[in-house]
């Protein structure tokens, strides 16, 4: 099955999560995101509390879902910590909190670890966006990169950004000679299993060190979480970094376009995300296989989905089917003044079977 109509746009900040949550309504659509009703409402009301930690890319929506959840259901109390996929999922599978988050599916060997604590464990996905290769270069605004440029700057081969490959990518603009400062994630990231994932299927030839949410990094220097990336790319003149678009049109950062499988040079906006998600295909257990060379002309290839991650069996039942039905009905509304892409009724309505299906321990 093909992802369609998704869409993004503007941005929040990021911080950790705290909230309550109530509704006078006990219904969702499986096509909320695409509903005229912008204030639509959640599933059944819960009380309690439940938490959850992981990745930084969805943290933005989170907290805006969390805040409007609390609107809607007093009595429930809903708590997230931006630390991370891998930190996340390490989270989750010791059993110190409700639900975990990555960019990412788990890799087996990590399924299996939480399956073994947990029991069946679900993925689902509940937002979607592009990752922005954001940069800070004196001058330079309109900056574009081809994959294999982009993958030799990471690689540390080109060090200037005067260098040839950077300028036969903007003809007509002047760059200066300024050495390039990479920036990189230093903690497990679903965020950088992505971007590696895309290196790694567009330029396997330069980006050799592999794709994974933490590898072996050939050159630059590494801060913790998109936040952590954002603010050192901000501080450096010269550096450049990637993060969810939010962290870099919030620090007011360049935005790289970057040069797709059909030759254009195309932005994470919200119409080129759609474009390059309508070429993922959803497994039936909702695991999307991304394609990194979208053949749509207008489609932006680094972008991706985000995983909600919970044990189909929990003692919180009551208070994560709650929350989640909110997040991907009526909380799609708030993607497109987000900078994420809402998900489309294909997906929301397996999503919402899956969601429905989860039981008290």
């Amino acid at each position: 099955m093909n992802i369609k109509h998704l869409a993004i746009a503007a941005i929040l900040p990021l911080a950790a999560l705290t909230a309550a949550c109530g509704t006078d309504d006990n219904t969702i659509g499986a096509n909320a995101a695409q509903s005229d009703n912008a204030d639509g409402n959640a599933g059944p009301c819960a009380t309690g509390s439940i938490s959850g930690a992981g990745a930084t890319f969805p943290a933005t929506i989170i907290q805006q879902w969390i805040k409007d959840f609390g609107v809607q259901c007093p009595g429930a109390n809903v708590n997230y910590q931006s630390v991370g996929s891998g930190a996340g999922i390490q989270q989750f599978t010791a059993g110190t909190v409700d639900f975990g988050a990555s960019d990412v599916p788990m890799k087996p060997d990590e399924q299996a670890a939480a399956e073994a604590k947990h029991g069946p464990v679900l993925h689902i996905p509940w937002t979607a966006g592009g990752i922005a290769v954001e940069y800070n270069l004196a001058g330079v605004r309109n900056l574009q990169l081809s994959p294999a440029t982009l993958a030799g700057i990471y690689a540390g081969t080109i060090k200037t950004w005067d260098d040839p490959a950077i300028k036969a990518d903007n003809a007509g603009t002047t760059l200066p000679s300024t050495g390039i400062q990479v920036v990189h994630r230093s903690d497990g990231s679903g965020t950088t299993a992505v971007f590696t994932e895309y290196l790694t299927a567009v330029a396997p030839t330069v980006w050799t060190a592999g794709a994974a949410k933490d590898v072996k990094w050939p050159t630059g220097q590494g801060a913790k979480g998109s936040d952590g990336v954002t603010a050192a790319v901000k501080q450096t003149n010269g550096a450049i970094g990637y993060s969810e678009v939010s962290y870099a049109k919030g620090a007011n950062l360049g935005i790289v376009k970057i040069k797709n499988a059909a030759g254009n040079f195309v932005g994470p906006d919200a119409a080129a995300v759609s474009a390059a998600l309508a070429a993922a295909e959803v497994g039936a257990d909702l695991k999307l296989k991304v394609n990194y060379n979208p053949t749509a002309p207008d489609a932006y290839p680094i972008s991706t989905t985000s995983y909600l991650l919970v044990a189909k069996t929990t003692p919180k039942a009551a208070m994560v089917k709650s929350f989640v039905l909110y997040a991907i009905g009526a909380g799609q509304f708030k993607a497109d003044s987000l900078a994420y892409a809402p998900l489309p009724a294909t997906i929301t309505t397996q999503a919402k079977t899956a969601i429905e299906s989860i039981s008290a321990a």
